[in-house]
């Protein structure tokens, strides 16, 4: 039970939880309540590759990333070695494959599409974390993604709905602004390991800042939603919860960047991008 608990804790299960409800948010939003009946098996097979996929990506993550989780997480699996480096490895590995390999099952473009997020999260974990914006655009890309990937199990890429590419900029614009917020929670072992992250290129004020916009824009583009979605005030009733979150985050980094309070605040926007999944689900029904 220890294992298991120690697998969970590696992968961040719960994030690739939500990247599935993302998947599924995405394709009810193209479809609506037909997407029970039309390609069904198609979308449970691609939530769970994305589950996979990013399982896979975040146990590699911690795989290239042990030096520095001595530092910034001492108490990640393989630093405190509840998980050896090679079972970490394979397991990291499986997942991905299996996760890549589904696509198949459901049509050429979502199997490329997937084939190629992968590389790219390989390429954050191996080369990229450590440039810093580019790696914090991968992660952003990553994020929004699912979206989109739920729309195009359904859909041709031409036909994906405006209100999915909307809500897929949504949550670009605020993952990248949560990336740059960790980059002030790790900052300490990021000088050590030689990552270029925002708050170590400019400095953390000038960082909270940027991460700051990055949330009001987020905010912004929630808003247009309103005027597309099929059921507004339902779709209002549950983002504004979400706004208000990433209204408060950015006022408060930019009031105090510390460690701490940047820590926090990655959990409040964390907290408010799954409502704000949820919200964008509701707005279709």
């Amino acid at each position: 039970m220890t294992n298991i608990k120690s697998y969970i804790k590696l992968s961040r299960l719960e994030h690739g939880i939500m990247v599935a409800l993302a998947i599924f948010t995405g394709a009810f939003a193209s479809e609506g309540p037909a997407v029970f009946h039309r390609n069904f098996v198609n979308l449970i097979l691609g939530m769970l590759s994305g589950i996979l996929v990013e399982v896979g990506t975040f146990t590699f993550n911690d795989y290239f990333n042990i030096e520095e989780d001595r530092i910034n997480a001492p108490h990640r699996p393989l630093v405190t070695g509840e998980i050896g480096l090679k079972e970490a490895f394979y397991f990291g590995f499986l997942t991905l494959f299996l996760g890549i390999l589904l696509n198949i099952l459901i049509n050429a473009f979502v199997f490329a599409l997937i084939a190629f997020t992968a590389l790219i999260g390989m390429l954050y974990n191996v080369y990229f974390k450590k440039s810093g914006v580019l790696g914090n655009l991968l992660v952003a890309y990553s994020t929004a993604l699912p979206f989109i990937y739920g729309a195009l199990i359904l859909k041709s890429p031409l036909h994906v709905p405006l209100s999915v590419v909307l809500f897929s900029a949504i949550a670009f614009f605020a993952a990248l602004g949560r990336e740059i917020v960790k980059g002030i929670v790790d900052i300490e072992g990021d000088k050590r390991a030689g990552v270029k992250t925002l708050a170590l290129i400019i400095g953390l004020k000038k960082a909270a800042f940027t991460a700051s916009l990055l949330f009001l824009v987020a905010v912004i583009l929630s808003l247009l939603l309103f005027f597309i979605v099929k059921n507004p005030w339902l779709y209002v009733s549950f983002i504004i919860s979400t706004d208000l979150i990433f209204l408060y985050s950015a006022y408060s980094i930019t009031r105090k960047p510390s460690r701490e309070n940047a820590n926090s605040i990655r959990k409040k926007t964390l907290l408010g991008m799954s409502l704000g999944i949820i919200g964008f689900f509701a707005g279709f029904l």
